[in-house]
């Protein structure tokens, strides 16, 4: 993830609305048209984006599941969805929105996909969706996880996935070193099998291919311009941190790298949808 904070994945939700792909978006709505309620699972409740993102395209009535990975990401999802309809009402295990004639039951359940080596805690429903938390990934968890969605003949749907391309401008000759021990950091194995990091969206279509899904994916740019400063500047902080790991000793050659004003950020992204045989 490029964004690390819970602030800076806020700040930027309003450019991921410009980002998407309008095209897979419309696959994942025209799928489920005629639909009057809806059971999704979300495999990353982070603050609740993809919900305030897909939930006004898909039916009157649904059921959200959001895995999240402690409970301290359960109480900021929670928090940002009370505050996008401030009207919820508190649940035993998540919450009730009533919403532009929409009712959406949310619950909260703790568990990490990639812990569990690609499976989720109870069988999936009709959709299943991820954002970039895709890239910590590995190959083998990717696999599984798409063998449980073939069973189930579930559709999937990934946003905003990080692709390996970004570009800084004014351009720095360094730039490409930085992005690529960007790369090997979110590739790191940590404890699960090395990440698939900016290959993940390639990775899961193809395992979705191989099961005999359509699928459909598409560009979902994420451009910063002056405006967005503080998200630019945050992205070239994790570049300049990663290249400190792999560049020990070379601390005021990344400082001087670090320093130099940057007045746009372009970030390559993939929105796919997956749907079943």
């Amino acid at each position: 993830m490029l964004f690390q904070t819970p602030e800076l994945q806020l700040m930027k939700e309003a450019s991921d609305k410009r980002a998407k792909n309008s095209d897979v978006s419309d696959a994942v709505s025209g799928w489920f048209e005629g639909r009057t309620s809806l059971d999704v699972l979300d495999l990353h409740a982070g603050t609740g984006a993809t919900l305030r993102a897909l939930a006004p395209i898909l039916a009157d009535d649904q059921a959200w599941t959001h895995y999240a990975r402690d409970a301290a990401e359960v109480a900021l999802a929670r928090d940002h969805l009370t505050r996008w309809a401030p009207a919820a009402r508190v649940t035993e295990d998540g919450l009730l929105i009533e919403r532009q004639g929409q009712k959406i039951a949310v619950r909260f359940k703790l568990h990490d996909v990639v812990a569990a080596g690609g499976a989720p805690v109870e069988p999936v429903p009709a959709l299943v969706v991820i954002d970039d938390d895709l890239m910590r990934y590995p190959a083998a968890v990717i696999r599984k996880l798409v063998g449980f969605l073939a069973d189930r003949r579930a559709a999937m749907h990934a946003r905003l996935v990080y692709d390996g391309r970004l570009k800084l401008q004014p351009h720095h000759a360094a730039d490409g070193a930085f992005t690529a021990a960007l790369h090997r950091r979110f590739m790191r194995d940590a404890g699960h099998g090395e990440a698939m990091g900016p290959m993940a969206a390639n990775e899961l279509g193809e395992q979705l291919r191989l099961s005999d899904y359509s699928v459909i994916e598409g560009p979902s740019p994420l451009h910063l311009r002056a405006a967005e400063a503080p998200l630019i500047r945050a992205v070239q902080k994790e570049l300049a941190e990663a290249q400190r790991v792999v560049a020990k000793g070379h601390d005021k050659m990344i400082d001087a790298w670090l320093t130099r004003p940057r007045a746009t950020l372009e970030i390559s992204q993939t929105d796919l949808v997956g749907l079943p045989p």
